[in-house]
């Protein structure tokens, strides 16, 4: 097949536009300087809706995640083309919305981000490729106190429209049974109906995801509690507890993971007694019959050896490894080595053959962290 550089300037802008709307956004924006009519293309709005339209239709292939030394000497972005098995880096840009980052407050979806900044009374929301940002209005005044002031940290969950290139903030404060949701629509804040209701005094972290029209979220309060799973009709607008069978006490780090038609819950467990010891684990949610199947789980010392080889002088605390889905398999990556491995949910077997961590070339002074979810990105010309 002919792919000189004739035949591409040749093919009408209809088309043209057609075929590189499919092409990865990292890509997009080196082909930039290709030509000027390329360069002019991949500036039209119009152009970056159609990529974010096309994106939405097929399954996100980047992992986005958030890279930043100990000492903040490197600050950027890393994205994993899981198709591609390749890494993009891109630098800090200086803006200094991120300080102070960490896993509670941060959302990403759709190719953007979402912070909640506690202590300056803001939330806001950031194209890691153009880099830009834009600040929502303020929570409605009679919940300002409990959202910005409350010692329980809000639950921040954050979805996008890329058909619509709109998106949602929801916003959960346990003790005081706040929800909130902003729509980007009508730029306005509403109070949920049939908040949840979950006991004051303990003090709740949990993971949140959306499958089957429902948003679920997983609460593990103190060990000395078992965990939940709820759900949220975003039809009725009705809050559901599950009675879901988990026969565990510990839980720690957990995740739900959506692949395909299933629910998946990743965690540190440690079973029903205090003495045992801590195992890294993947099940599978079914939620018909409320029951959960393990399908592995790991020793810490399995993990440490899979997921963090070659650091040194390690803590004795549970290694921090983040979920993602992609085709039949859900990836799991080490926050502080980027180490990344694929477990097959139908063969039921590992894939180790990732790239490194690019950032591997840091000093061992300069140890790395990472955090991010898995999405497409926008253009930097795309409306939002």
């Amino acid at each position: 097949m002919d792919l000189s550089g004739a035949l591409w300037s040749d093919l009408p802008l209809e088309m043209l536009e057609q075929v590189l709307s499919y092409v990865p956004v990292p890509d997009l924006c080196r082909y930039r300087i290709v030509s000027k009519r390329w360069d002019r293309l991949m500036c039209d709005p119009k152009f970056g809706s159609l990529c974010a339209q096309n994106a939405a239709k097929r399954e996100a292939s980047l992992i986005a995640m958030w890279y930043r030394t100990g000492r903040r000497r490197h600050e950027g972005w890393c994205f994993l083309d899981v198709n591609a098995r390749r890494w993009y880096v891109f630098k800090y840009d200086g803006q200094g919305i991120w300080e102070n980052f960490f896993y509670g407050n941060v959302r990403m979806d759709g190719g953007l981000v979402c912070r909640l900044f506690r202590e300056a009374h803001k939330i806001v929301v950031y194209n890691p490729i153009s880099q830009t940002h834009r600040e929502v209005p303020t929570v409605p005044h009679n919940c300002f106190h409990s959202i910005y002031n409350s010692v329980y940290i809000p639950a921040l969950i954050f979805v996008v429209d890329n058909i619509s290139l709109s998106f949602k903030i929801f916003l959960i404060v346990e003790n005081d049974l706040i929800r909130l949701v902003y729509d980007s629509v009508t730029n306005e804040w509403k109070t949920l109906n049939s908040p949840l209701c979950i006991s004051s005094g303990s003090k709740l972290v949990g993971s949140r995801v959306l499958f089957e029209g429902y948003l679920y979220y997983f609460s593990y309060p103190p060990e000395s509690k078992h965990p939940r799973l709820w759900r949220y009709n975003l039809v009725k607008g009705a809050w559901e507890n599950l009675n879901l069978d988990v026969p565990i006490l510990g839980v720690r780090h957990a995740d739900l993971v959506v692949n395909a038609k299933s629910l998946f819950l990743v965690s540190w467990s440690r079973g029903a007694g205090l003495g045992l010891p801590w195992s890294f684990q993947l099940s599978e949610l079914k939620i018909p019959d409320m029951t959960r199947e393990v399908l592995f789980e790991m020793s810490k010392a399995d993990v440490v050896e899979v997921f963090e080889t070659g650091i040194e002088n390690r803590t004795t605390r549970l290694p921090r490894i983040s979920a993602f889905s992609f085709g039949n398999s859900i990836l799991f990556m080490s926050e502080s080595t980027g180490i990344t491995a694929a477990f097959d949910l139908v063969t039921r077997s590992w894939d180790r053959n990732f790239p490194p961590n690019p950032l591997e070339y840091l000093r061992d002074d300069q140890h790395c962290v990472l955090f991010g979810e898995q999405m497409n990105l926008l253009l930097p010309c795309t409306l939002w």
